[in-house]
């Protein structure tokens, strides 16, 4: 009987074991879930905002006939704000800031898409080979932000880059017609903005000198607006709600 009695004691232990177990399982794998769709909840710099300004803009050639020609490039000019966390209560500096892993997600086949990093300020670009990046662009942090020389003030700063389509289209026009310097330019060429839209991702990493790193994948759509009708669009988001910032 003593025996029996035994028996049971440990199946009724086992099964408290098993429940315990199978509890913090459960937990660990609803804080897994919560960190995979909710990220790094306490970042020491936080991506404030993106902001992106549209457009488009034409090289002149002459053509035949007192005739001459507009190539035209749609542009993109996306802005980053990075900004000290002030609930982060340990003390940090801004070691690198690294865009990277830029892929096309979605695009008209004919087009060129290119990215370009800012030529003496975040405002000022040189649409050129000197200034075409592949598939890296990097920040480092330094008392001071200087766009020239890729440095961002370790503490926050205005960084950015421009991202190109071309081989969209041209406009013949005579010497004597008006030409618009802007979006316009599409809609005079008879090009559908449905056409050139498209999608790129890139990954943005925040590298700090305590040897913490965050990364985020960040998509967008481009063109943003209507840039035929309107010349030029801006877009600002200070929500990111589709933003999420994970160690690694």
């Amino acid at each position: 009987m003593k025996q029996n009695n035994f028996s049971k004691k440990r199946i009724i232990h086992l099964c408290v074991v098993i429940f315990i177990v199978v509890i913090l399982i459960l937990i660990a794998a609803a804080l897994m879930f919560k960190y995979q769709v909710e990220g790094e909840q306490n970042l020491p710099f936080n991506l404030s905002q993106i902001n992106v300004i549209s457009t488009a803009e034409s090289d002149l050639t002459e053509g035949k006939d007192e005739s001459w020609n507009a190539g035209i490039m749609q542009k993109n000019d996306i802005y980053f704000v990075i900004e000290k966390n002030s609930g982060y209560k340990k003390q940090d500096a801004i070691k690198k800031i690294s865009f990277n892993n830029f892929q096309i997600v979605k695009s008209n086949n004919d087009m060129v898409i290119d990215i370009y990093k800012p030529e003496e300020t975040v405002n000022d670009y040189s649409y050129t080979d000197e200034y075409k990046i592949q598939n890296n662009l990097e920040y480092v942090g330094a008392q001071e932000t200087n766009i020239e020389t890729l440095q961002i003030n370790n503490q926050g700063g205005v960084i950015g880059f421009s991202v190109t389509a071309s081989n969209i289209g041209e406009y013949v026009f005579t010497e004597n017609e008006k030409l618009p310097s802007d979006g316009r330019l599409l809609a005079k060429a008879g090009i559908n903005l449905e056409d050139i839209k498209f999608q790129i991702s890139f990954d943005l990493i925040i590298e700090t000198e305590s040897e913490n790193k965050f990364k985020a994948n960040i998509v967008l759509d481009l063109p943003t607006g209507d840039i035929t009708e309107n010349g030029v669009e801006t877009m600002q988001d200070t929500e990111l709600n589709n933003i999420i910032f994970k160690r690694f």
